[in-house]
């Protein structure tokens, strides 16, 4: 893994004075004559936060019109100049990210991924990577905050560590190239992502350079601090095994509502007449098929992952049967 943070989306949001260009997709914001790109997949999941670039390029020149109406080519037609960290919600540029290296648009083998974990009072720890084709060229922890962001090079610090864990585990010393998932995690994963807001777990793949074969896979458990000039990161530990065949577990906070909503349907269960149970039995499996229909045809948008959009909608609907149960239940009681 190289050292050098190759980052270059410009995230761009806010100043007194922003105005948005199609504010509900938030394709782009101004500043001035400056506009700036909102950056694909880079919203966390509560829509708070996200990345976005500027154009490297005549403000002249730029055809802005090619962003609405094909955003993968604007992509690939131009240049970053920088990447920002901004809060959407305030409409407000917080901080730039890195040097100014430059982005490689798609088609290329580099691509940003950006992980944010869960607020705590006002602020935010999120994960940005950088990947190329032999795996990821560099990771920043960023502490985010409500005026100002901070930043700090981890790459290293994982690298070491799963190296060790690897010998330890029995791999040979060769030339290994290291994929850290980021894209996709849960804001707050059962086994992967965040499982509070100062800790978080990253799958990784090690693979063999001059082989580009794969020699381990694992996940390294990283505890999070915040510090006056910059965030620190302490490695606990690093498992090396294989890992299951859909490491982004459920999200904790839907896990949790599911397991509300199956109380309150077993008890529901235990209180009912026999007619009454059928008929909640077979009410709650039309429910499930359909909950589990309309957030599979749930689509992010340009700037989110499917499967937060999907997540979300899943514990909306799920916080909804929750309060309609409990309706049941309290009608029950008035018996």
């Amino acid at each position: 893994m190289r050292s050098s943070f190759s980052l270059a989306i410009l995230l761009l949001f806010g100043l007194p004075g922003l105005g948005y260009a199609q504010a509900e997709q938030q394709l782009w914001i101004e500043s001035g004559s400056q506009k700036a790109v909102v950056a694909r997949h880079s919203k966390s999941p509560d829509r708070r936060h996200a990345l976005a670039w500027v154009v490297e390029a005549d403000p002249a020149t730029i055809d802005w019109a090619l962003l609405t109406r094909d955003p993968d080519s604007f992509y690939e037609k131009y240049e970053v100049r920088e990447l920002w960290i901004v809060d959407l919600t305030q409409n407000r540029k917080l901080c730039s990210l890195g040097s100014s290296i430059g982005y490689v648009r798609p088609g290329s083998h580099r691509s940003l991924h950006v992980a944010w974990g869960p607020l705590e009072g006002g602020r935010r720890f999120a994960i940005a990577g950088y990947d190329w084709k032999w795996g990821t060229d560099a990771l920043v922890l960023v502490d985010v905050g409500s005026e100002n962001c901070r930043e700090a090079q981890i790459g290293q610090i994982l690298e070491h560590s799963v190296i060790a864990a690897m010998k330890k585990s029995g791999a040979r010393a060769e030339n290994y190239d290291i994929e850290y998932t980021i894209s996709e995690l849960p804001e707050l994963g059962l086994k992967t992502g965040f499982a509070n807001s100062s800790t978080v777990r990253l799958p990784f793949t090690a693979k063999i350079r001059e082989r580009d074969k794969p020699a381990a896979q694992g996940i390294v458990f990283l505890n999070l601090v915040r510090r006056a000039d910059a965030p620190s990161v302490t490695v606990r530990k690093t498992t090396v095994a294989a890992l299951p065949e859909d490491p982004f577990s459920d999200d904790a906070r839907l896990a949790k509502a599911d397991r509300e909503l199956n109380a309150l349907y077993l008890d529901l269960l235990k209180r009912m007449k026999p007619a009454e149970r059928e008929a909640l039995k077979i009410d709650e499996r039309n429910w499930i098929e359909q909950r589990e229909r309309q957030a599979a045809d749930v689509k992010g948008d340009y700037y989110e992952d499917n499967r937060i959009a999907s997540d979300r909608v899943l514990q909306r609907l799920t916080e909804e049967r929750i309060i309609e149960l409990r309706k049941r239940a309290d009608s029950l009681q008035k018996k």
